[in-house]
């Protein structure tokens, strides 16, 4: 499914994700702190039960985790909606569903209004937009092509992330690269991480919303048990 979809659209598609990730974005408010919709950063793993209709999918994700299914997204019905806790609080959002073309594209031109594509990523490879200059003078003239390719290879191999982050293009120029453009942002600034995969001849598109920085952060200021060694 993937090597078709690559050969039909990846190109077409690589060239609006670069041009719309160079405009500038809606600015972020700062107090919001919400991963998707009304979910919030840190909610409690209480609030997510039966009564919810939420189910325990912590044996299928790996980790600590509550899942509802059939969600209604961009006008797409998702398969499942993952929310995915540390400490039983909320850290991330995840929607998955089986692939298909028009939620992919719908997706990635959705997230374009309000968030800048700053990688993408497949197996150990990556390509990082704000290291390669995209959208400031002097940049990599060619990086349209090389997202292309970039694209067309990591569809092909059934293995592709575009990693998008809610601040606005022309306030990304000023980090060296994309990774310290994420984690150097405001700390309620979201992640968007759109892969698709594809496993045992069935193909995924999956969407999460995070906080990285403020992840990051709260790690840091965990209490460590004192112990003698």
């Amino acid at each position: 499914m993937l090597n078709h979809f690559s050969r039909r659209w990846a190109r077409p598609l690589a060239c609006a994700v670069l041009l719309a990730s160079c405009a500038l974005a809606m600015e972020v408010k700062a107090a919001d702190t919400a991963l998707f919709r009304d979910l919030r950063y840190d909610a409690p793993i209480s609030a997510f039960g039966t009564q919810q209709g939420y189910y325990d999918c912590s044996a299928e994700v790996g980790s600590v985790a509550r899942c509802v299914d059939r969600v209604k997204f961009l006008g797409h019905e998702f398969d499942t909606q993952i929310l995915m806790f540390i400490g039983n609080r909320l850290r991330s959002v995840q929607l998955a569903t089986a692939f298909k073309p028009e939620p992919y594209t719908t997706l990635i031109k959705a997230l374009m209004q309000d968030f800048t594509l700053v990688m993408l990523q497949s197996g150990d490879g990556r390509l990082d937009l704000i290291e390669a200059g995209a959208g400031r003078p002097g940049g990599d003239g060619k990086l349209g092509a090389r997202v292309a390719e970039f694209e067309s290879i990591g569809l092909n191999k059934g293995e592709l992330t575009y990693v998008f982050v809610e601040q606005p293009a022309g306030a990304l120029k000023a980090f060296p690269n994309g990774v310290e453009a994420i984690m150097k942002s405001p700390p309620t600034t979201r992640e968007a991480d759109v892969a698709v995969r594809e496993k045992d001849n069935e193909a995924w598109l999956s969407v999460m919303f995070s906080l990285p920085r403020r992840a990051m952060e709260d790690l840091r200021n965990t209490p460590v048990p004192k112990e003698k060694f």
